[in-house]
């Protein structure tokens, strides 16, 4: 049972630093309008992408959300991060900018692939436990 609770623990955990990362993201394109601008990225850009991150963030953390929106949600960060990335590139920030944004695409993907992993575990458990 230790293993059980360790592993839910770990799996909250995880799930509780992406939605954090990504609504520290949103905070911060929110109230830095220019930085998002110097990336090549319109006003109207920044405004949807805060909302988009904001509510995946939430969604992430409401247990009666099906799994297949949070995959698209899942899917929608990783495309956030990977263009966030690219722009970083493009826009010759430096290296240890880019370095930053690549390390943290990395944890997140982590974190994702652990809490994907483990939403499906529990999910075929329940199905094995209800025949």
């Amino acid at each position: 049972m230790a293993r059980t609770e360790k592993k839910k623990t770990l799996y909250w955990v995880a799930k509780g630093f992406i939605s954090f990362f990504m609504l520290f993201s949103a905070y911060y394109s929110f109230s830095n309008p220019e930085a998002l601008r110097l990336l090549g990225f319109p006003d109207y850009f920044r405004i949807e992408l805060v909302i988009a991150k904001t509510i995946g963030a939430i969604l992430l953390l409401v247990p009666q959300v099906p799994s297949r929106i949070k995959e698209w949600i899942y899917a929608g960060f990783g495309i956030a991060m990977i263009s966030a990335f690219i722009a970083h590139i493009c826009s010759n920030d430096p290296v240890s900018q880019i370095v930053f944004v690549a390390a943290d695409f990395v944890l997140v993907a982590v974190c994702v692939q652990y809490v994907y992993k483990q939403e499906h575990a529990e999910k075929h458990n329940n199905l094995i436990h209800t025949k």
